[in-house]
């Protein structure tokens, strides 16, 4: 019993082969990418996108940037239709496709809504949960000439980067994404991130959460 038990252990942690892309060419490449963190990337209902703007509307400032808590009926109203259910539903569909892995139960700790305005970053950080995430629910009009910027700690864009490790050859440790109003990021909660600081007028306001899983034996 023991040697299977190992086996199956090991299989929670073992990537599949699966090819990522394709070379042709002689010879055809194919190209993995078994190991690191995975981020999904999927788009808010526009309906639960304007109920969250709407509450959060009557919270934020007009001129400086501020924080705060969504409370837990607010999170949980609505039923199927609420928050909680629908980013459920995209946790359970993230780990199932990362590592083949069955929810049983996800706990949301916490759900946030953080509004910034020109000039202010989100410094390099992770989170206090097993899976995180962040939705754009209102993004900024940028300078011209910012997103020209490459040296990403002069970039003053206001995109989101994920990072692991550091500077290593033949690998890749950096991805920055744009900001784009609906679109909702999920990785593990320890994945280094950050948001740079913008040049440019209007509110960059996001969401995020912290939740925990439980999950099916294997």
């Amino acid at each position: 019993m023991k040697p299977a038990a190992k086996t199956k252990l090991l299989k929670r942690y073992e990537a599949e082969p699966t090819i990522y892309a394709t070379e042709e060419g002689d010879p055809r490449l194919d190209f993995y990418s078994p190991f690191g963190p995975m981020i999904v990337k999927a788009t808010l209902p526009p309906a639960l996108l304007e109920r969250v703007n709407r509450y959060a509307d009557a919270k934020v400032s007009s001129e400086k940037g501020s924080e705060f808590t969504l409370p837990q009926e607010f999170v949980f109203d609505g039923a199927e239709a609420s928050l909680a259910h629908w980013t459920a539903r995209l946790i359970k569909r993230y780990l199932a496709g990362v590592e083949a892995t069955k929810v049983e139960q996800v706990d949301f700790e916490v759900f946030w809504i953080v509004s910034q305005y020109a000039s202010t970053p989100s410094p390099v950080h992770f989170h206090s949960g097993e899976i995180s995430g962040v939705a754009y629910l209102k993004v900024p009009e940028v300078e011209p000439g910012q997103e020209e910027r490459t040296y990403i700690s002069g970039r003053q864009a206001g995109y989101i980067n994920f990072l692991i490790g550091g500077r290593q050859r033949f690998s890749r440790s950096l991805i920055s994404f744009k900001p784009k109003v609906g679109d909702f990021y999920v990785f593990p909660g320890w994945l280094l991130h950050g948001a740079e600081p913008f040049r440019g007028s209007g509110e960059r306001r996001s969401m995020a959460f912290n939740a925990f899983v439980r999950c099916a034996e294997p």
